[in-house]
């Protein structure tokens, strides 16, 4: 498939040759390449056009990466050119090793990882000058995230999988419906008791990457790098700590995510038991991400993208990859219903 327009005007105008483009694993939502060749190497990232009401991908990836260049420039890639009317950006090329799935990250990055998250929080005025647009799913309640929850797991369903997993697949959704009544009717007795309150305050918000982990991440000569933050924006730190430890790709096993470190708007004990209850909803949360495949409407984005996809090899391996994150032990001490 030959590269869009956006990638061969860029790599004309870089002064690279078509030729050197090669397209890189940039998800549904997008279309990454490289172009270029060593220290002359560069990335060209396009978005798909901005829906009326919907969240604009390359303003919050553009307005992110201009704020954090000036606060913690050495975590992240430089960001040479923003081409709004071909809706594409030019980053620099991270040069380094990426994360294999599975792998734990050394104790270095996860500090490096605190860091950035601390210094991305340490300019309250000029994030807030930067910054404006919420994190993607940035919801200040926890009845917020479970009708999300709920939302997503009711546009789920194995009618339109290969004959010899629909059983399976089925199966597999009846306890994670069981599941989120269980982790809802906590939830709730949670609230009413007192022990986690329901909603925070606006102003009690963290700047998070979102989508942050060491999927997004490479170990370049100089130190880790971060990258991807489409969905990056103001978000419940509780939220950002919880979704640290959970990402299920490169997993960051803590009982205690390591950025509460950095957490220091609200009060400790109730930011713990916060992300304790908002880790339970989200690891549900990632187990249906996990089996996006079980969303007829997601499937058919990830084929139109993916022409060449085994749809039995692919329903195959996420729904053991979901089995066995649903199946481990919650990194909270909190174990999920219904297993």
């Amino acid at each position: 498939m030959n590269p869009p327009p956006f990638a061969t005007h860029w790599a004309r105008e870089l002064g690279t040759k078509e030729g050197s483009l090669i397209r890189l694993n940039g998800g549904i939502n997008n279309r990454v390449y490289r172009c270029g060749e060593g220290v002359e190497s560069y990335v060209i990232k396009g978005y798909e056009p901005a829906e009326c009401g919907k969240r604009d991908r390359m303003k919050s990836e553009v307005d992110f990466l201009s704020y954090a260049s000036i606060v913690a420039p050495q975590f992240v890639p430089k960001l040479y050119s923003c081409d709004w009317e071909r809706r594409c950006v030019v980053l620099e090329h991270l040069i380094g090793n990426s994360y294999a799935e599975g792998s734990a990250p050394a104790a270095s990055d996860l500090e490096a990882a605190v860091e950035f998250f601390r210094l991305l929080n340490a300019e309250y005025e000029l994030s807030h000058k930067w910054i404006a647009m919420d994190a993607a799913e940035g919801f200040l309640s926890l009845r917020e995230h479970l009708l999300n929850v709920h939302g997503r797991i009711n546009s789920m369903s194995a009618d339109h999988l290969p004959k010899t997993y629909q059983r399976v697949a089925q199966d597999f959704l009846v306890k994670i419906k069981e599941s989120y009544e269980v982790i809802a009717t906590q939830t709730e007795a949670a609230i009413r008791s007192g022990v986690v309150t329901d909603q925070i305050d606006a102003s009690a918000r963290y700047l998070s990457p979102s989508d942050f982990g060491f999927h997004n991440a490479i170990r370049t000569s100089t130190g880790v790098k971060f990258f991807d933050f489409e969905f990056a924006g103001w978000d419940d730190p509780a939220k950002a700590a919880a979704d640290f430890v959970l990402q299920p790709r490169v997993p960051v096993r803590f009982m205690n995510s390591p950025l509460l470190l950095s957490v220091t708007k609200l009060d400790p004990a109730v930011t713990k038991h916060r992300v304790e209850a908002l880790g339970v909803i989200l690891r549900l949360k990632w187990t249906v991400i996990i089996l996006a495949i079980l969303q007829p409407e997601r499937l058919h984005r990830m084929l139109a993208v993916q022409n060449q996809i085994d749809l039995e090899m692919l329903t195959h391996k996420q729904t053991t990859r979901a089995k066995r994150f649903f199946q481990e032990q919650s990194p909270f001490g909190l174990p999920l219903a219904g297993c």
